[in-house]
């Protein structure tokens, strides 16, 4: 016959041993979710180096717009000054001094224009909105799998999971580990 304390070990044993079969799915499952969570958070600082990128080359080219612009005043300054020479004397040294800037000016405008594009082309904003669209829904995915679900709130009660998974300081402030 058995004993009292023979049955509470027994049944000691048995909870044990099924709270240490059931922990092993719950380890697995804090671990994919811990290097989910890691490969996460370096595709949003990708994302944000990104928007940064993008934000730089708005303005390079919002500077570039205004040299342009500059440039097209002074244009359109020197384009009166070359029908006044065309209209009185044209082989004067000032009509030449005008042909002359003008001329420089439609260059440095050709150029200004070709830096214009070619900035824009450098960091598109479609591109930018694609990686974070889709680091947008890897995220939500993420939080429906790994913080907003029957599982993760199985792994965090369950001590023997928790504590092999989420065994330091810094493992505990992470989305996978933490109880909010």
């Amino acid at each position: 016959m058995w004993s009292v304390k023979q049955n509470l070990m027994v049944t000691a044993l048995a909870i044990m041993w099924s709270t240490h079969t059931f922990a092993h799915p719950l380890i697995e499952f804090g671990k994919r979710c811990l290097i989910e969570e890691q490969q996460l958070n370096q595709a949003a600082m990708q994302v944000n180096q990104h928007q940064q990128n993008h934000q730089q080359a708005q303005q390079v080219s919002q500077g570039i717009k205004q040299q342009l612009q500059h440039y097209e005043a002074q244009q359109a300054r020197l384009a009166t000054s070359i029908k006044e020479c065309q209209q009185t004397s044209k082989n004067t040294p000032y009509c030449h001094n005008v042909r002359d800037q003008h001329q420089k000016l439609q260059q440095r405008i050709q150029d200004t224009q070709q830096a214009l594009i070619d900035e824009e082309e450098t960091v598109s904003l479609y591109s930018y909105e694609l990686m974070r669209d889709d680091y947008e829904q890897k995220l939500a995915r993420f939080q429906m799998r790994c913080r907003n679900s029957n599982q993760h709130y199985a792994f965090i009660q369950n001590p023997e999971a928790y504590s092999a998974v989420c065994h330091n300081e810094t493992l505990k402030q992470t989305q996978t580990c933490s109880f909010l």
